[in-house]
């Protein structure tokens, strides 16, 4: 598909341009040659180290409820970002956030000039960015969240410590801010966290910010993927570290161009409830999402093993799927919940389901045809429509695990979920799911089956007993592949040990772990 030179209307800072740049290429690069802004680093140009790092407020419709702030704005790497992503969106900048400070410093920069917390200043800009982005989330500023905030961020300099101590300060200054995501907006840039753009953007939003987005917008998206086999990007996350410097007539298809399949809904369908979360829904709003975590109790737990904050805020769900590594993080996830695909041609009525387990068909092969994209992603919720809910079946029993060489921002050497319920005093509906085994996202429909019916108990020596007997099952019942994560012993043993794992999350306060290693 060609280029045809479509124009993109956004905000950067306190201006609103009106670009003709490839819509396809990376908005970093449009920053810094176009508009000459060099605050914003080009360092990896994989999303790794968070040095380009700007902050975009995005438009929000098909919200779950339908209610919530007009705008919201998040830290993404603008090296993985596509320039049309942010058509009708606001951009700022490292120079952009200083524009409403009285002395030319907000309050994160000046907690890192007084900290100490920056040395050759690369890196900095997207500390600034991270942090900044963290102020503006509806939560309580606490110290564990502004370290997952800029978990994606690496400064080889300052040895961290002082990075640490301005985070401290920022807590304590901003203890006060109000949880109302509009309402915290407004009191960052009376605090000059934000710049004043970011109160004009809230009106612009209703008006002229998004007549102009409607106005440039190439035709949305994904109904843009022809037949020529042009390339449908969800966030970008995966397809520009492998693209860095896409040609310029690159025109992909933009999933996040398309609202409404970002929103996440309850729906009804074959008798049962279910959450629908949107292909363009984000990592970070797939587990944020009240729907979702009523669904898959703890989800919300297993967040910081999926990359960075970043990262998570602009990967999609539906791309992360289609991605179709055997390793994914959210894939297992998804595997062990029960989920399945939407799957059909977005603006028509033709759509069909697929089990997610089904969707893979060998390495980086899925089961789309033609037109096709995934569109949605189900899991289920408790009750089949018209069961009565049973005081004797227990919620949703869930549990994710991963190998890899580092902690976080890794990926997995080997992966798995686990999930069930209590019926009657057994395991009803054990899956358990495994990546890194084979050359895709398996399902270990035997060693489940092992566990279905078995009696469930609070006795510690029967549950270990139990749990040893599943993780043999499960290495008898893979053939696990080598590669330069791991051998296929290591992958098998490491699988047993995530099996024990799970059984030890689950039962840690009936003192299975004192009879597994005593």
């Amino acid at each position: 598909m060609k280029n045809e030179r479509t124009t993109t209307t956004l905000k950067v800072n306190d201006a609103w341009y009106t670009t003709q740049a490839p819509y396809g290429s990376p908005i970093l690069d449009f920053l810094r040659g176009e508009l000459e802004l060099k605050g914003t680093k080009e360092g990896c140009r994989e999303g790794d180290c968070g040095a380009c790092a700007v902050l975009v407020g995005r438009p929000l419709r098909g919200q779950e409820n339908g209610t919530g702030p007009r705008v919201r704005y998040r830290a993404v790497p603008s090296c993985l970002l596509a320039l049309g992503d942010v058509d009708g969106c606001h951009v700022i900048t490292i120079e952009g956030l200083t524009s409403g400070a009285s002395d030319g410093l907000t309050p994160v920069m000046r907690a890192f000039l007084e900290e100490n917390a920056s040395q050759c200043g690369f890196c900095t800009p997207g500390f600034i960015i991270a942090l900044s982005s963290w102020l503006a989330e509806p939560v309580a500023p606490n110290m564990a969240g502004a370290m997952v905030a800029i978990d994606g961020n690496l400064c080889r300099c300052t040895g961290y410590g002082s990075i640490r101590r301005a985070a401290e300060r920022l807590v304590k200054e901003f203890a006060d801010l109000p949880l109302a995501e509009e309402e915290r907006l407004k009191v960052l840039v009376e605090r000059q966290v934000l710049p004043k753009s970011v109160l004009a953007f809230l009106e612009e939003s209703e008006g002229r910010g998004l007549k102009a987005a409607v106005a440039t917008t190439r035709t949305a998206a994904v109904d843009a993927k022809n037949a020529d086999g042009s390339v449908v990007i969800g966030g970008g996350t995966d397809y520009y570290v492998r693209n860095p410097a896409p040609d310029v007539d690159f025109a992909p298809a933009l999933l996040a161009k398309r609202p409404e399949l970002a929103a996440i809904k309850e729906v009804r369908e074959g008798g049962r409830g279910w959450v629908e979360i949107g292909a363009a829904a984000t990592v970070h709003d797939f587990f944020a999402s009240p729907l979702v975590r009523r669904a898959i109790p703890g989800i919300e737990n297993f967040e910081t093993e999926f990359a960075s904050t970043l990262i998570r805020n602009l990967a999609t769900v539906g791309g992360n799927i289609a991605n179709a590594s055997p390793v994914g993080d959210l894939t297992s996830m998804l595997l062990g919940a029960g989920a399945v695909l939407v799957i059909g041609v977005a603006g028509t009525n033709s759509t069909r389901t697929v089990p997610l387990e089904k969707f893979f068909l060998g390495y980086k092969k899925i089961d789309l045809t033609g037109s096709e994209v995934i569109l949605a992603v189900r899991v289920p919720e408790a009750e089949p429509e018209g069961k009565p809910e049973a005081e004797h079946e227990s919620p949703l029993y869930f549990s994710f695990e991963k190998i890899a060489k580092r902690k976080r921002l890794d990926i997995a050497s080997v992966n798995t979920a686990m999930s069930f319920r209590v019926v009657d005093g057994k395991f009803r509906g054990v899956r358990l799911s495994a990546g890194g085994i084979a050359p895709t996202p398996a399902l270990l429909t035997k060693t489940a089956q092992f566990i279905e019916g078995q009696e469930f108990t609070h006795d510690a020596a029967h549950l270990a007993a139990l749990a040893r007997k599943t993780a043999d099952a499960a290495m008898a019942e893979i053939a696990p592949i080598s590669d330069v994560r791991g051998t296929d012993g290591y992958r098998r043993a490491m699988l047993g040990r995530l099996i024990l794992a799970h059984f030890l999350k689950f039962f840690e306060n009936d003192g299975i772990g004192k009879v597994l290693f005593p």
